[in-house]
């Protein structure tokens, strides 16, 4: 996808420390303007609600970033898992799954709901095979609960869940028979990647694992089954899963692995290397505080960068939220679930314990068939999406017949600050050529198909 959103931004700093320096127009850093405004918004919100944009956009952008950062709302926190309860009980996927979709939408904290998103995909797990609505539930707000705060604590929570237990066959893990999946994972997918041990240290580690199991839903530790005989993990001896979490956040292959992998969900897909090094060094220092970690890439240089803005393809579950957010109103849940399904992100089941591919890997042929379907079904007047909205008053311009004032108005809401003037101008060009193309369903159809729209 060649396309790139508009950045009216400076190149990032070459210099790490530079990079990470909090991101200061006054100091000579670059604009803040409407498209930073609204880059910083879609990665740490999913994108800019109604009204939202021009906010944000009177703040400096180091008090926007504050503004992401508040305290939770207890109440409201309260309500949530209220209803998670039920729609678990349900044990349809997609009523859970719309759920936290609809969290997705109306949270405004940036450890909030997309960073759950974040912890599902590196933790992944699918409801296929657990087959236990509550265990998935439990193991979101595990997410929420543990993701924002120090990493060691998340890992231990993971290592104890029923739900991971059950997906990687720690439930049957056993002192003389160890299973070795979910020592490996741990491992490999969760903590240090590939190269950062070897298959002895997954042997034992596995042993470190046995006992922990699975009884009534609940986590459940069986002495008879566990190894208690030392195991020599990572360098280190250890004891139990709890000594071999421990060990394993110590290395510092965990703090390179864990920012890189932050690093390409929050700001860019090519980390540069001496930068991480950096930013995993400063982040070892604060106990692997993952709230710290995010706090400092959405004020930096980097972040606000030409490099950065518009450098990453939007998942399906972005797409869909990011749309809803912009367009407002109360569109029906079960519809936005069953379009990100469809292109490729079904909440709650991932392909695999390796998560989901990103990037280019969301735009391939039956993908983009099923993104343009999308946006024909919230151009179009599909009732799913158009619930609670007066068109005429959000768009003035819709029933006056002048098209460089709709498409501008459209602009505004869905890609705000962010499409290139000659863009705008090629598609204004475009959609005046053929008088049948000119209704204010075709334009925001058209503007909704660009490339840019897919990016964030």
């Amino acid at each position: 996808m060649a396309a790139r959103l508009r950045a009216d931004a400076a190149p990032m700093p070459r210099d790490p420390v530079a990079a990470l320096e909090p991101y200061d127009p006054s100091r000579g850093h670059g604009e803040w303007s409407e498209a930073l405004a609204a880059h910083l918004l879609r990665r740490a919100l999913g994108g800019p609600r109604p009204g939202q944009l021009a906010e944000v956009v009177k703040l400096s952008p180091q008090q926007a970033v504050d503004s992401l950062f508040r305290p939770r709302d207890t109440a409201a926190d309260q309500s949530w898992d209220q209803l998670g309860d039920s729609l678990a009980a349900s044990g349809e996927r997609e009523r859970l799954a719309a759920w936290w979709l609809q969290k997705l939408i109306q949270q405004e904290r940036a450890p909030g709901a997309r960073l759950s998103l974040f912890w599902h995909d590196h933790f992944a797990c699918t409801w296929s095979k657990v087959r236990d609505g509550g265990q998935m539930l439990a193991q979101h707000r595990s997410f929420v609960s543990w993701g924002k705060g120090h990493f060691a604590k998340l890992l231990n929570a993971t290592a104890r869940d029923p739900a991971m237990l059950r997906f990687l066959d720690n439930d049957v893990n056993r002192r003389g028979a160890p299973n070795e999946n979910l020592a490996r994972e741990i491992m490999e997918l969760f903590s240090l990647g590939l190269g950062a041990y070897d298959e002895m240290d997954v042997q034992q580690a596995a042993r470190a694992l046995t006992g922990r199991t699975v009884r009534h839903g609940r986590y459940h530790f069986e002495p008879m089954h566990h190894d208690r005989a030392p195991k020599q993990v990572l360098g280190g001896e250890i004891g139990d899963g709890d000594d071999l979490v421990e060990q394993i956040v110590r290395q510092d292959a965990c703090a390179r692995f864990l920012a890189s992998k932050l690093w390409r969900f929050y700001v860019s897909p090519e980390p540069p290397t001496e930068l991480i090094e950096l930013l995993a060094s400063r982040w070892r220092e604060r106990d692997l505080d993952v709230s710290w970690l995010i706090e400092c890439m959405l004020r930096s240089r980097a972040f606000f960068s030409a490099e950065a803005v518009g450098s990453l393809v939007r998942s399906p579950v972005d797409l869909v939220v990011g749309t809803a957010r912009a367009w407002g109103g109360k569109p029906d849940l079960r519809a936005l679930e069953s379009a990100a399904t469809a292109m490729g992100q079904a909440l709650f089941e991932p392909p695999g314990v390796q998560g989901w591919e990103s990037g280019q890997a969301w735009i391939h042929t039956s993908a983009w068939i099923e993104r343009m379907r999308f946006a024909d079904q919230v151009s179009q007047g599909h009732s799913d999406w158009h619930r609670n909205i007066d068109l005429d008053q959000r768009f003035p311009a819709r029933g006056q017949g002048e098209l460089r004032a709709c498409l501008n108005e459209l602009q505004a809401c869905f890609l705000p600050g962010a499409l290139e003037s000659e863009r705008f101008e090629a598609l204004l060009q475009a959609l005046a050529s053929d008088p049948s193309n000119q209704s204010f369903a075709t334009s925001m159809y058209a503007l909704l198909c660009l490339p840019e729209y897919h990016l964030s």
